[in-house]
């Protein structure tokens, strides 16, 4: 559970909230330290522009990048700290009735941010995304009609819009009445600044999240994770103040690190095998020194297999030499070249040093059956399952052929040294597979 794959996402998310954590703690004292420079404390006057500033720019790159769950997310988040923020907005009068557009807020926030953590791999303009927006505005009027706006002054002329339609307003006024035991009940927790019906949103969600970013392991999934704790940290303890602007800041830098990230998993990541792709074994060539060996894989008969068993199965395959690649001692860089192939490559090293390296990793193929189950496998019970025979299962032997060369054979460069490798490739194949040619 606590390998490197799932640790890595969460570093920046957790180092955010641990330095904002602490910025919160110690804000008096930096205040003070920092009020006699001009340079900084202009920088404190424009501070609280910084959440609404990073959530424009993840609107900005969800766009860019058609990432309609970023989009979402950030203007969701842009207008609930515009409305947290305005001071009139968590003074609520004496005699409230209704609930406060903060206290609705803290209900409405997680759900919606575990709902748009879903479609970031969907487009804004479709009729999911376009009926998302129309869900956000149909929040946004709720929130106007049901709750009360506190002493804001913004919101004072639709209070004199409701008065125009007295009949409508009697009937919001009793709904909003029956609204504010729900979202001020407290009777469950303990916590001061929020209740138990938030409470319960917030920890479901991030449950939600939590076992979402257990079953991808990205930094997609541990962003949002990380914006949904900041969020909870930002608005449960007064709603207000310095501890919303900086918690919200992180929210947002967390959102833009995560699209950033994305969208450098898109372009040098291979999805399928989860190697480097073409793009990232390219720069690597450019940056090689002198002494250098490149090996190019081919999984043996991988189109009668694909024909035979289908590309499901054919998908399976190539995550398994990946991962035996991954694996693979001596140093090496590996690389999906694209559809069946494969890329070693091992700086500092010779040919004949690469070679023993190589023949494990072929020997660890060959000697690794591949299981292919059988259509019936999902008409047994657990408790069926290993008996009675193979249940309808195949073991099939998966071999690779693989041709190397280094920059000491006079070629004038990486490429080609990769053409070199892929040419003896071709002939390890022609000598009758499975064996590693130099």
């Amino acid at each position: 559970m606590f390998s490197k794959r799932v640790i890595y996402p969460l570093i920046f998310p957790t180092f955010l909230i641990l330095l904002s954590t602490f910025i919160v703690w110690k804000w008096p004292d930096l205040t003070k330290q920092v009020k006699n420079v001009k340079e900084v404390g202009a920088l404190l006057q424009i501070l609280p522009l910084l959440p609404a500033l990073l959530f424009a720019i993840g609107i900005i790159m969800g766009w860019r990048f058609n990432n309609g769950g970023m989009i979402l997310t950030s203007l969701l988040l842009g207008f609930s700290y515009l409305m947290l923020s305005d001071a009139g907005v968590r003074m609520p009068p004496k005699g409230l009735t209704g609930p406060g557009i903060p206290e609705a807020l803290s209900f409405l926030l997680p759900l919606n941010i575990g709902f748009f953590a879903t479609l970031t791999k969907r487009r804004l303009m479709t009729s999911l995304g376009l009926s998302c927006l129309i869900l956000i505005i149909c929040q946004v009027l709720a929130l106007l009609l049901l709750c009360h706006p506190g002493n804001s002054s913004i919101f004072q002329w639709f209070l004199k819009l409701r008065g125009e339609f007295p009949k409508l307003s009697k009937t919001f006024f009793e709904v909003s009445t029956q609204l504010r035991p729900l979202l001020h009940d407290r009777s469950l927790v303990a916590f001061k600044h929020i209740s138990t019906l938030p409470l319960f949103a917030f920890s479901a969600t991030i449950l939600f999240l939590f076992l979402r970013f257990l079953k991808f392991r990205d930094a997609l999934s541990a962003g949002y994770l990380g914006t949904l704790i900041a969020i909870f940290l930002g608005m449960t303890p007064d709603h207000s103040g310095h501890s919303l602007v900086i918690y919200f800041s992180a929210a947002g830098l967390m959102l833009v690190a995560t699209t950033i990230e994305l969208s450098f998993y898109m372009a040098y990541i291979d999805e399928l095998t989860e190697l480097p792709g073409r793009r990232s074994l390219n720069e690597t060539l450019i940056n090689l020194g002198k002494k250098y060996t490149v090996a190019m894989a081919d999984v043996d008969h991988f189109k009668k297999f694909n024909d035979k068993y289908g590309h499901k199965t054919g998908d399976q395959v190539l995550r398994m030499i990946a991962s035996k690649l991954k694996g693979m001692n001596g140093g090496a860089k590996v690389f999906r070249y694209g559809g069946e192939e494969f890329t070693a490559i091992f700086p500092g090293k010779t040919v004949e040093e690469a070679v023993p390296h190589l023949e494990a990793l072929r020997k660890t193929i060959e000697s690794t059956p591949f299981i292919i189950r059988g259509k019936d496998r999902r008409k047994h019970t657990e408790a069926q399952r290993g008996k009675g025979g193979s249940n309808g299962r195949k073991a099939l032997k998966v071999t690779v052929s693989i041709g190397l060369a280094d920059s000491e054979k006079g070629l004038t460069g990486p490429e080609e040294v990769l053409k070199a490798a892929d040419n003896i490739l071709y002939r390890a194949k022609k000598a009758g597979r499975n064996r590693v040619e130099t």
